[in-house]
């Protein structure tokens, strides 16, 4: 696991992420796929490059990715800057002031893209779908993906 790819990053982004939501929490599930869909924008029409680059195994990413997001969120919620809450379907987080405040301090490049995509996604993915559309949009993105893939050789 490279620097990039490990727990320390998707713990920053998943802290943007939660800062672009604003007053609204997500399910680990739904954070995992704006999180995905964020950081893979090109293959979702939203931006012009992928944040963290171009991989054959973009997709396969998002299995493990459930995994390393709800590590993320626990590390956020014990240091205080995301908060959690229960719901008749579970439970959701948020971010903190203390989290937002952090996040006011994050004044680079990446931040800035990540919070761009990361708007696209909570505006033309995110808001108006539920977690079942989102992640159906996400497995047919993934097949169209591989059958292009397939169809190049």
């Amino acid at each position: 696991m490279t620097f990039y790819r490990g727990s320390f990053e998707i713990s920053l982004r998943i802290l943007l992420a939660l800062s672009v939501e604003g007053n609204r929490a997500l399910t680990v599930d739904m954070i995992a796929a704006a999180d995905f869909i964020t950081v893979y924008g090109r293959a979702f029409g939203i931006a012009d490059e992928n944040l963290n680059g171009d991989n054959a195994f973009n997709f396969s990413e998002f299995a493990s990715r459930r995994e390393l997001v709800q590590k993320a969120i626990k590390l956020l919620v014990l240091d205080g800057l995301a908060t959690v809450s229960k719901h008749r379907d579970g439970f959701r987080y948020g971010i903190s002031e203390s989290g937002k405040s952090y996040c006011a301090r994050l004044d680079n490049d990446y931040a800035d893209e990540y919070c761009a995509s990361a708007r696209a996604v909570a505006r033309e993915f995110i808001g108006a779908k539920s977690e079942r559309e989102v992640l159906a949009l996400i497995n047919r993105h993934s097949t169209m993906v591989l059958q292009r893939v397939g169809q190049n050789g």
